[in-house]
């Protein structure tokens, strides 16, 4: 554990995403979320001098929107949302797909698995956004009398529902994984000599999958992040969309102001001369996945530099490859075994 703090990379994504929390948080606790608001500007003689939209710099850190909102406190306020809500969809996926792919591993061979791959493979060309988009549209879009639903159920059901679609694939790609190391010839001498799932799972699958699980991992993060901006771009927003009607009712809007959502409320303006409103969330954006890898990569090399140099694993590639007539042969596969 102590090697993973002496990780650069790692160092760089956890600081990223820990000063987003943090200001988030204090954002909300001790200013209720309040967004300033810049509308006008005057000179000294109190003439009208400019009006919103500004850009960067001018009269705000990351500029404002057409309203004079400051998209950096709409970033602040976002990101315990993108964050939060990306890992735990993360998190959610990875560990149903692990509950499922591993036992799945065990049992490729049977003929059940092989049409439950193929009937799975169709989720690789059907984008998940869309089947999530008709599923949680009835629930996300705010109807004329106001939610039915509090915040915290819609977005519990949200990463219900997005971390459903991201197993199927994780959990085929797992099991395929673990059907590969049972395959190696020391782990057959393991379990011809009484090795039994727990053994396997400990002794072999373990130490040679961890790298495997943080990749995947880091996948399902990037995906959920994926799946987010597409549902924003659509226009359902994180948390539920806000809809205003009558006549000049506003554009919809988004509740918790997560980044994703951010870009599908501006995605309007992507051809005027407001780059800003989507090149800034579109920014964090990127800089949170890049922590991510960052963090992923800083585990990897903690895992690399923690294993033995003589681990379970080159014990069994010793077994092997060793001559079978060899007193040594006997005893490596029994403390294989």
């Amino acid at each position: 554990m102590k090697r993973i703090w002496k990780q650069p990379m790692f160092l760089l994504g956890f600081v990223f995403i820990m000063v987003m929390l943090i200001g988030s948080f204090v954002h909300a606790i001790f200013f209720e979320s309040i967004i300033p608001k810049t509308p006008f500007t005057y000179d000294e003689n109190g003439q009208l001098e400019g009006a919103p939209p500004f850009a960067p710099f001018e009269h705000s850190f990351l500029g404002t929107d057409m309203a004079g909102n400051h998209l950096f406190f709409y970033i602040l306020m976002g990101a315990k949302y993108t964050m939060l809500g990306t890992l735990a969809v993360a998190f959610l996926s990875f560990g149903l797909a692990f509950v499922i792919g591993i036992p799945l591993g065990f049992v490729q061979k049977a003929k059940f698995f092989q049409g439950f791959e193929q009937v799975i493979s169709v989720m690789y060309f059907i984008p998940a956004s869309l089947i999530a988009y008709k599923f949680l549209k009835p629930m996300m879009m705010e109807p004329y009398d106001g939610f039915p639903t509090t915040l915290a159920f819609r977005i519990t059901v949200e990463v219900i529902v997005l971390a459903l679609l991201l197993v199927p694939p994780a959990a085929i790609l797992m099991a395929n994984e673990t059907s590969e190391i049972l395959k190696k010839e020391y782990v057959t001498s393991s379990r011809v000599l009484g090795g039994r799932g727990w053994h396997l799972f400990k002794n072999h699958l373990t130490p040679q999958l961890k790298e495997s699980w943080i990749r995947l991992l880091l996948m399902q993060s990037i995906q959920a992040v994926l799946i987010l901006t597409h549902l924003g771009v659509f226009e359902m927003f994180f948390g539920g969309t806000r809809v205003f009607y009558g006549l000049g009712a506003e554009p919809p809007s988004p509740i918790t102001f997560d980044w994703a959502s951010i870009i599908g409320m501006y995605y309007d303006t992507i051809m005027t001369n407001m780059p800003w409103l989507i090149g800034v969330p579109l920014l964090f954006l990127v800089l949170f996945v890049l922590s991510l890898i960052a963090i992923a990569n800083g585990i990897q090399k903690s895992v690399r530099a923690s294993m033995p140099k003589k681990d379970q694993s080159s014990e069994s590639l010793d077994v092997e490859n060793a001559d079978p007539r060899d007193e040594k042969w006997f005893e490596l596969l029994k403390k294989d075994a």
